[in-house]
């Protein structure tokens, strides 16, 4: 039903139209509408509230992306500990990337000409419903396609997570300084995915000594957190700085706009009197940077979630298996590492791109890319055995800082890309690519690998992508966002 709703929506959106109430779904679109512009405020409740707002916001957006991942990998977390095949796995998971990579566009379609108020904890609460479906009726992962089907829902509304983030940053921050608090935001990645197996580890704390009790519980325990966090989420969140009587961003930081940037700002201005159909016509199908970008992105996240999504696997199965032969809640301790050096990873590149490279995303991808196949080399030829466990945790913490900062560069260079009323799509399409074509392949084909062909040519596959992410970036790279002389 929610596919439907939000396929019915996408084909609305797709024409010019205004939200009426005669027209279908009305209900829906009233809920999902952005709020109207409040009277301007007093130069001094401007001054003494916008920083409040901002903070507010920035803390929304984050805590809400991060609780989208408490519930979005919980089968990856589990893989040492579920009885499937990787080929098994492989199909559920890939469902749920598929259905994540094409809503990530329509949802961002959506988002774009909805209120983030509403869009952002929505998606939240719906994600969180459904994982406790899945802990509590009791066929749900006893049954692949079953599993699979629950799975493709969850995976769709996770789309709903990334796009009204996208929207806040462009409408609440300008823009040398949103690379600063879109590294703040992109850390939500690595938090929710550092606590994720804590929550599942609480769930099968809660469940007893019943292993698929103790399964069950890894899915409806964080889904009933998740579902707490979206109420919070939407007491905190708010839409855009002039729907609380606010000016907007391009106004409160005019000193950061340069004489070169008006075209832009005009661009920007042009754009939200555009139908959506018509934004995509105009910035986004014939923006070949944007489209390199997207085919970049496709190819960095078969290495982000080729490696998550197997280290607890990999680290799990025997070396007779060409696995590392650690325990499987040695594995799981693997997916955390990895998430926690992308904390590290993103803070450096946000720095590395703002200091060194003045902004410039792509060369930043290219540095962290070099890192990414050198870390990759060691993770394969370290010997296996618990006795080098401590060497495997270490590369994977260098491997989640040098692969999280290209992750971050993807949707908030898309952003860059376009004027910000198509922000939200920009983002969204990127998220396509990453979803639909690199998840596919680090999920469902890297697990056919690992069943046919073993884990060295999964491996193989990870570096050919990793060389290509970087002709792919370069060809993405436009200079005009780049801010070379300091004194503009």
């Amino acid at each position: 039903c929610t596919t439907l709703f939000c396929a019915i929506l996408f084909i609305d959106f797709m024409k010019p139209f205004t939200l009426t109430e005669k027209e279908g779904f009305c209900m829906f679109k009233k809920l999902l509408a952005p709020p109207g512009k409040k009277p301007r405020l007093s130069d001094a409740e401007v001054a003494r509230k916008y920083p409040r707002y901002r903070t507010q916001v920035i803390i929304s957006i984050f805590v809400g992306y991060m609780g989208y991942y408490f519930v979005r990998n919980t089968t990856s977390i589990l893989s040492g500990i579920l009885k499937m095949s990787a080929t098994e796995i492989g199909i559920i998971t890939c469902a749920s990337y598929i259905a994540y990579g094409v809503s990530k566009f329509v949802s961002g379609l959506i988002s774009d000409e909805s209120n983030s108020k509403i869009f952002l904890p929505l998606g939240l609460l719906l994600s969180g419903i459904i994982n406790i479906f899945i802990g509590v009726i009791p066929s749900v992962i006893t049954s692949v396609w079953l599993f699979t089907i629950f799975y493709l829902i969850n995976g769709w509304l996770q789309g709903m997570g990334w796009p009204p983030g996208a929207r806040t940053l462009v409408y609440w921050f300008g823009n040398k300084e949103r690379i600063t608090y879109g590294t703040i935001w992109n850390l939500s990645h690595n938090f929710g995915g550092a606590i994720a197996p804590l929550l599942a580890g609480a769930g099968l704390a809660l469940a007893g000594n019943d292993p698929l009790a103790q399964a069950r519980a890894a899915y409806w325990f964080p889904g009933v957190v998740v579902c707490i966090m979206a109420v919070i989420i939407y007491f905190i969140q708010e839409d855009t700085p002039e729907s609380v009587g606010l000016p907007p961003i391009e106004e409160y930081k005019s000193e950061e706009y340069r004489e070169s940037d008006n075209a832009k700002l005009e661009e920007d201005a042009a754009a939200v009197e555009m139908s959506m159909g018509e934004i995509v016509k105009k910035y986004i199908l014939p923006n070949t940077k944007l489209m390199w970008s997207s085919l970049y992105a496709a190819l960095v996240y078969i290495l982000r979630y080729g490696i998550v999504s197997w280290t607890p696997k990999f680290l799990a199965t025997s070396i007779q298996d060409g696995g590392k032969g650690i325990t499987a809640a040695a594995g799981m301790g693997g997916f955390s590492f990895f998430e926690l050096g992308g904390i590290a990873g993103m803070l450096i590149a946000g720095w590395v791109s703002a200091k060194l490279f003045k902004n410039s995303k792509p060369l930043t991808n290219v540095a962290c890319l070099i890192l990414t196949l050198v870390l990759l080399v060691a993770y394969w030829f370290i010997p296996a055995g618990p006795e080098y466990m401590i060497w495997d945790f270490a590369i994977l913490i260098g491997l989640g800082a040098s692969i999280y900062g290209p992750v971050m560069m993807v949707g908030l260079y898309a952003m860059e890309l376009v004027p910000k009323a198509a922000a939200g799509a920009a983002a969204g399409l990127s998220g396509t690519f990453s979803y639909v074509g690199g998840a596919t392949v680090a999920t469902l084909v890297i697990g056919i690998i690992v069943d046919h062909l073993g884990w060295g040519v999964a491996f193989i596959v990870f570096g050919i992508s990793g060389i290509a992410a970087i002709i792919c970036t370069l060809f993405s790279r436009d200079k005009s966002l780049e801010y070379w002389d300091e004194d503009k």
